[in-house]
């Protein structure tokens, strides 16, 4: 088994629809566990309360940057992405985080692509493992 260890996590082309050809592409990569907890660590406050005298430990998290930080790392690039006049949507964190809150289809598409993508890996895992 052969790794690039310049870049261990570069993504995987898939088709936004695999009947038509010409519906362009998205290049998407499953979160591995130092990403997770860099996203994590930026994303989440500890503080503690006290509450009739008990000391409670209460964890704050910034949902908004979490999403954006997890969807910009699992969106690398894409083609074919266009607005309502037919002009390319640069594949930018803004662009990233706009569509995934306002597209429900866009949404939906990343979601399950990123859902075979992980499959897949643990399939390959599982499969190494019993060799």
């Amino acid at each position: 088994m052969r790794f690039n260890m310049t870049d261990l996590n570069p993504g995987t082309v898939c088709p936004l629809d695999p009947q038509d050809t010409g519906a362009g592409s998205i290049t998407l990569r499953t979160l591995n566990s130092e990403t997770l907890a860099d996203i994590e660590r930026k994303t989440r406050t500890r503080r503690v309360e006290y509450r009739r005298g008990q000391r409670h430990e209460v964890v704050d998290v910034n949902e908004a940057l979490h999403s954006e930080m997890l969807w910009d790392y699992a969106i690398v690039a894409w083609d074919g992405i266009e607005d309502e006049n037919g002009v390319p949507i640069p594949c930018t964190r803004e662009n990233k985080a706009t569509l995934m809150n306002g597209s429900p289809v866009f949404a939906r598409i990343v979601g399950d692509l990123l859902d075979q993508l992980t499959e897949a890996r643990l399939q390959r895992a599982e499969s190494a493992e019993k060799n």
